[in-house]
């Protein structure tokens, strides 16, 4: 189950709900997933402690999110209750770091899902959309959900407010998920209880059916004056105050001296997300817990685990772990504040931005159901009469291993056993396990179409464009003449490039569906993806980041540009970072580019203008395309620099074009000068065989000719 579950996920971009039990292995699988993925992924939680032990962060500061509630409509509303899309999207204005991590992300782990509300959802949607300049949902990212939806539910301060757009703050109701093709996967092998009686008591519950559960069976476990002599139990209670209260009384009654072991904390470390107490307070014969797995390799302890204090002074914690004979002497662990980023190859990397050091322990003659959420017990009292919530009585019961480890201070009656239909809806509607093989088979070729698709989407090169162009005419110390020029050729370029790309897109997934249906051979496929990949290589280099390059490196450092060239360097950076992704592409197991075609691509802008070097080269005799090659530039780069000398008159057309070319255009030049508006005028009154830079390198120069005429 778990290489189908694995290969899954790894080898589809189908979003999952993993799911399962109490103790089937759900933090297991994914602490194997992401040591043996090859995708970019991060891992994010709900809640502070929760993202702490699942080794990622919080969604609310991978996403910068606002901690109110959200309701997904455009209408005007109250902002003391909640905020609307208007409201929300003013919170993604990340910086350039944040904005190339997210948009390099191909999977997005959510642990401890059931806590997750659905408008919490809906806004990672709304930035993800956003950033990644994707209106697929979650800007085409999967999703992995993990988590138990009949363990503790989601916190919601005003359910009223959120009802009006969600059927339920469950995580299943956010408005994406209602547009992409979920599925549930259930791990069904409990690992941590064996006896069949009590697991069908904990199915029963789990699933609300009143009428099955074994009450008697259960309630044999009642006994109300128990109190423990030499055996070690945990108390579970529903509030941290009630567990507050029995740990401290406990530890007051013992005698002897108090010893106080503070924490370490270095770097950056959030309070509200502190994995145990800053200052731990124990005394000989106090009742400890593990809070952690043994990450030694000894296996000595897992998290859960009971012990007691036996031995103590200012610098060291000696203890006899519950079943052992030995005692045990404690060592500190580290738990870290991390945060994503990318290194210089793009691979998405850990940044520990500070570490908590401290035992991994914790007073355990009490603890709250939500803390111990995940752990496991031999011997538990449980007083399950009065405040558990919906899901609580499960989960306090399915915390020990055996029916027989329970006591109980109250009877379980069916007033406390609730069942959320909601729930067991979502999942019998979405559950998958039968289909993992057919789905995988399915749709792993669309998913390898689907990242040559994603690399190669030219879309969004558009709205850049435009807002570059907004930029630069609101800017005072720029020349808007040669704005209007750059913007007037590069913006039919890219809508002749999306155009190509969309009909690609059409064709390619046509042709995918025919291997699919074995009437297509895949060769057809592969040989299709290269001819895109090297052809929109060529030509987004050539027509667009090039010339762009070039007008960048000419305002670069202006006085009075600061802003506007910050703003035009993000551009410049995307279409670089566009470019060299094409250089990695991969079919299933085939590169796509070809290495011939490779021309270094780079915004370094060296301490020579650009445009300089290369009329320093053709002033030397060189040819456009020897100065292209020698400087591992394309020919219409060299265009577009020496573009800049004939403006001055200081170019010789005759190394460039022969007479006959000249000619023509002097003609052209001289009846209709004053009419032509845009460089495509110029094109559309000119023969076939001129092409735009060479326009660009004759207009110029022509113009020159008659300014010095005018008076």
């Amino acid at each position: 189950m778990n290489e189908s579950l694995f290969n899954l996920v790894e080898h589809t971009n189908r979003s999952i709900f993993l799911t399962g039990k109490a103790g089937t292995g759900k933090t297991t699988f994914l602490n194997d997933f992401v040591l043996k993925t090859k995708k970019k992924h991060i891992v994010v939680a709900p809640t502070g402690i929760a993202a702490i032990n699942a080794g990622g962060v919080t969604i609310h500061s991978m996403f910068g999110l606002p901690p109110r509630t959200f309701l997904p409509t455009t209408e005007r509303i109250d902002g003391n209750l909640a905020m609307n899309i208007a409201d929300l999207m003013h919170h993604f204005k990340y910086r350039k770091d944040k904005l190339k991590l997210l948009r390099e992300i191909e999977i997005i782990i959510i642990d401890e899902v059931s806590m997750l509300r659905a408008d919490v959802l809906d806004m990672m949607d709304f930035s993800l959309r956003h950033v990644r300049r994707n209106q697929q949902k979650f800007g085409g990212v999967q999703m992995l959900f993990i988590g138990d939806l009949y363990q503790l539910p989601p916190v919601v301060r005003d359910e009223h407010i959120l009802s009006q757009y969600y059927q339920s703050p469950f995580f299943f109701e956010s408005l994406a998920l209602k547009e992409i093709p979920l599925i549930t996967i259930e791990l069904t092998t409990v690992y941590r209880q064996k006896d069949e009686k009590f697991l069908d008591i904990l199915n029963e519950i789990r699933d609300g059916e009143i009428r099955d559960i074994d009450f008697d069976a259960l309630n044999e476990r009642y006994i109300p004056d128990f109190e423990p002599t030499d055996e070690q139990y945990v108390y579970l209670t529903s509030h941290n105050r009630m567990a507050d209260e029995i740990n401290q009384k406990k530890l007051a009654e013992l005698p002897g001296k108090t010893f106080s072991f503070d924490a370490e904390i270095v770097g950056n470390f959030n309070e509200n997300q502190y994995p145990n107490d800053e200052v731990l307070e124990l005394k000989i014969g106090a009742q400890i817990m593990f809070i952690r797995n043994d990450a030694s390799g000894e296996r000595r302890y897992f998290n859960g685990k009971l012990a007691e204090v036996v031995d103590l002074d200012e610098k060291e914690i000696t203890v006899v772990i519950d079943g052992d004979e030995e005692s045990y002497v404690l060592k500190k662990e580290i738990w870290e504040q991390k945060k994503y980023s990318l290194d210089s190859e793009k691979n998405i990397t850990e940044d520990v931005l500070g570490s908590f050091k401290q035992y991994p322990i914790r007073l355990a003659w009490a603890v709250t159901i939500h803390k111990s959420q995940g752990l496991t017990f031999d011997r538990l009292i449980i007083d399950a009469g009065k405040s558990f919530a919906s899901g609580q009585v499960y989960v306090a019961l399915s915390r020990c291993r055996t029916l027989e480890g329970i006591v109980l201070k109250s009877k379980i009656t069916p007033e406390v056993i609730f069942a959320d239909r909601r729930v067991s809806k979502f999942q019998d509607e979405t559950h998958a396990n039968e289909r993992i093989e057919e789905i995988l088979n399915a749709e792993k070729y669309d998913y390898s179409i689907g990242k040559v698709l994603n690399r190669l989407d030219c879309k969004w090169f558009i709205f850049s464009l435009d807002q570059w162009n907004r930029s630069a005419r609101s800017a005072k110390a720029i020349d808007k003449d040669k704005v209007n020029f750059l913007f007037s050729a590069i913006r039919p370029e890219i809508e002749h490039l999306i155009g190509i790309f969309e009909k690609f897109e059409k064709v390619i997934r046509q042709k995918t569906q025919r291997f699919i249906l074995g009437t297509e051979d895949w060769n057809e496929v592969e040989i299709k993806s290269k001819g895109a990949v090297n052809f929109f290589f060529k030509n987004v280099n050539e027509k667009v980041f090039s010339p762009l390059l070039d007008f960048y490196a000419e305002n670069k450092g202006s006085k009075g540009l600061k802003q506007y060239n910050e703003d035009f360097r993000v551009f410049v950076d995307d279409l670089e970072d566009y470019l060299n992704d094409l250089k990695k592409v991969y079919l299933l197991e085939t590169l796509l580019f070809d290495a011939e075609n490779d021309v270094k691509v780079t915004t370094k802008i060296s301490k020579v203008p650009s445009h300089i070097l290369s009329f320093q080269l053709f002033e030397e005799g060189k040819t456009i395309p020897e100065i292209a090659r020698e400087r591992g530039l394309v020919t219409e780069t060299i265009f577009g620099h020496l573009s800049r000398f004939a403006s001055q008159g200081i170019l010789d057309l005759n190394r460039i074009f022969d007479k006959e070319k000249i000619k023509i255009f002097e003609e052209e030049f001289r009846q209709n000068f004053e009419k032509h508006q845009s460089l495509n005028d110029w094109k559309r009154s000119l023969p076939k065989e001129f092409e735009f830079n060479e326009i660009r390198i004759l207009m110029n120069h022509y113009v020159h000719k008659y300014e010095k005429k005018q008076p």
